[in-house]
Order: C-alpha cells, then structure tokens, then sequence
C-alpha cells in the first residue's frame, strides 16, 4: 500500500479551492457599495469643477479686482444656470480680506442620499485671488 497516495486521498485540503460562495456575496456587496457611492457622488465633483471653471473664467475675462462681491456672485449664478446647476446657493461666495489681500471663498457642502435615511456629505472649500 502506497501511503503518499493515501494521504492525498484524504486530506480535506485538498479538496478546498477558491472562495466559499459566502465570501464571494460579501466581496460583491462590498463592490457594489462602493461603486453606488462612486457614482453618487462623481456629479456633485462635476459641478463643482464647473463653478471652479466659472469662477477661473471670470478672472480671465472680467475685471475681477473691481467687482463687488454681489457683482461676482450675479455672474457667477448666471453662469451655473447656463451649466443647469440649480442646487447652488450663490450667498456662499464671501470675501475674505488677509492683510492687503482679497480673496473670494466659496465654501459649501453637497448632500446625497445613498439609501433609505443615509446620506453621503462633501465638503468643497474654493478660495480665488481677488488681487
């Protein structure tokens, strides 16, 4: 009798390959929250690479040292209804003074509902140099 022979036989590991069906639905689910909240929240990225692009263009093209804050904050709500951002508050654009400098911060967070009562916040701080 061939003992090695026997001892592959027998031995439960040698059955056991892969991962449980167990292990494999929760890797899934883990998969799956973390590409719902990807995809929850890429828009709230989009738009506020929109109102960064708004308030770059601005600066560009404007003569943005001598505008008021209401001046900025008009052209900046003109332009994200262009973009169809509805959700802005554009009273979040403030001016800021450091010393001789002046700064415009747009400071906000976005809210979004992942499921049932739980929500995903992100927090956007923008400062632009009024100088």
């Amino acid at each position: 009798m061939n003992l090695t022979n026997n001892f592959y036989k027998f031995n439960p590991l040698r059955r056991q390959k892969g991962a449980s069906v167990f292990a494999i639905i929760i890797l899934l689910v883990m998969v799956g929250m973390f590409l719902l909240s990807a995809l929850k929240v890429a828009p709230s990225y989009m738009d506020n690479n929109v109102i960064v692009n708004a308030m770059d263009g601005m600066i560009n093209n404007n003569d943005f040292e001598s505008m008021s804050i209401a001046k900025v904050r008009s052209n900046l709500q003109r332009s994200l209804v262009t973009n169809n951002i509805r959700e802005f508050d554009s009273s979040s654009g403030v001016l800021t003074r450091e010393g001789n400098n002046n700064f415009v911060d747009i400071n906000y967070e976005s809210r979004v509902p992942l499921f049932y009562n739980i929500d995903i916040v992100v927090t956007f701080e923008n400062r632009f140099d009024k100088n």
